[in-house]
């Protein structure tokens, strides 16, 4: 049963029991009716009072009292529109799943489950509602991942694309034999008469006057042909003019991909986001606060667990695991790519927000080409996954009905 539904069930009782201006202040507890739920005033405040507690350090970095209620509740109204859907989907976190996130959390804060829910009790927050915030935010992050990855696709044809394509090259160890000539300026109708009778199976390596240019890598190949070695058939011959010469180059045979030396890095990381309680100063604010702390000695992972608004390392101290860089967005992994082992980042921007970031350790994995493709195809997921889910949101904010309440 909803919210809505017991308060409707409980207003006749309310009726008997209540005085007209105690019915009317029970009424005006609520904050906005959502759907067939309501977020009520003391909700609100007790989402203000846990963020303001936990921010309680560094209160600074909070925007004004209006613009948190505001900016609070709007995350409460799509926290209980997600949360309906759930419901009505019969999408259940077992308790187990809750009991792991609780076990990752007191692992990461290097204590025992017991002590920790004792430090909650001690601090005045109440270990159902804690279990309940939990399973809100697995149940939320679940109807996500079920609703909106649905509607993420990627086909064989857009792997062999990107696998084609100079990045995706880059990390195959596919080597590419190239036949090559070069012509003058006045020189261009015979080559483009060789070119013809290159694309309809001739054999420039054949000519005289040509040069084979052996196996290489893609870093090898001359760079006004890199961009387009990757796309070419076997056989097929390309002509290219630059200051007044024509390059003239034909892909003679390439190895096969069969296995590929993948780098990872296992990183560490926390995310403020900008649009949910903080502008662009306040996030920066306490990025840097957050980074001094780390550099002082203060246990990186524990301030994950406390302040980053990464739902995907919740309870896991920000641990991203072993990816590739490519899995990133390119601002994470372009500054990920400079850092050596255990090095912090300074504070930088993504997508997603803000992040500080600290690479714990790297390493060289061979992997086959089945792997390989699979690691493309999440990478490509990922990349339309955020967007679809923000899209996804907004189409469930606009199709609900939602009434502020004064």
């Amino acid at each position: 049963m909803t919210k809505m539904s017991r308060l409707k069930n409980g207003l006749l009782n309310a009726l008997l029991c209540l005085s007209t201006a105690s019915f009317a202040q029970t009424l005006d507890s609520i904050a906005v009716v959502v759907n067939d739920d309501v977020v009520t005033s003391t909700e609100l405040a007790t989402r203000i009072a846990l963020i303001k507690e936990q921010y309680s350090a560094t209160p600074g970095v909070l925007p004004n009292d209006a613009a948190l209620s505001k900016q609070i509740l709007d995350a409460l109204i799509l926290e209980s529109l997600q949360l309906q859907l759930a419901q009505r989907g019969n999408l259940v976190i077992p308790e187990q799943q809750i009991d792991a996130a609780l076990a990752n959390i007191a692992k990461n804060q290097k204590v025992t489950v017991s002590q920790l829910l004792t430090g909650l009790q001690n601090s005045g927050r109440d270990i159902d509602d804690v279990r309940q915030q939990i399973r809100n935010e697995l149940t939320i992050s679940e109807l996500q991942r079920q609703i909106v990855g649905r509607q993420i696709f990627i086909s064989n044809a857009e792997i062999d694309r990107f696998l084609n394509s100079q990045s995706g090259q880059s990390l195959k160890d596919t080597e590419y034999q190239l036949g090559y000539l070069r012509f003058d300026g006045q020189q261009r109708e015979q080559a483009e008469s060789l070119l013809d009778r290159l694309n309809q199976g001739g054999d420039l390596l054949a000519e005289l006057t040509s040069k084979d240019l052996g196996f290489r890598p893609l870093s090898g190949v001359p760079s006004i042909f890199r961009t387009l070695v990757p796309v070419l058939n076997d056989g097929e011959a390309v002509l290219i003019e630059k200051d007044g010469v024509l390059h003239l180059a034909q892909l003679v045979s390439k190895t096969a991909a069969e296995s590929v030396n993948i780098r990872e890095y296992s990183i560490r990381h926390l995310l403020i986001k900008t649009d949910a309680l903080f502008d662009t100063r306040s996030a920066k604010s306490l990025l840097s606060d957050l980074r001094q702390q780390i550099l002082n000695g203060a246990d990186m992972a524990q301030l994950a667990d406390q302040f980053s608004q990464d739902a995907g390392t919740k309870g896991l101290g920000g641990d991203l695991g072993w990816n590739s860089l490519d899995n990133y967005v390119p601002e994470f992994s372009a500054v990920a790519r400079t850092l050596e082992a255990n090095q912090m980042s300074e504070v930088f921007e993504s997508p997603f927000g803000f992040h500080i970031l600290r690479v714990e350790d790297s390493r060289t994995r061979d992997v086959g080409i089945d792997v390989l493709r699979n690691q493309v195809r999440n990478q490509l997921s990922q990349r339309r996954y955020t967007d679809a889910l923000q899209r996804w949101q907004a189409e469930l904010s606009a199709e609900s009905y939602i009434e502020y309440r004064p």
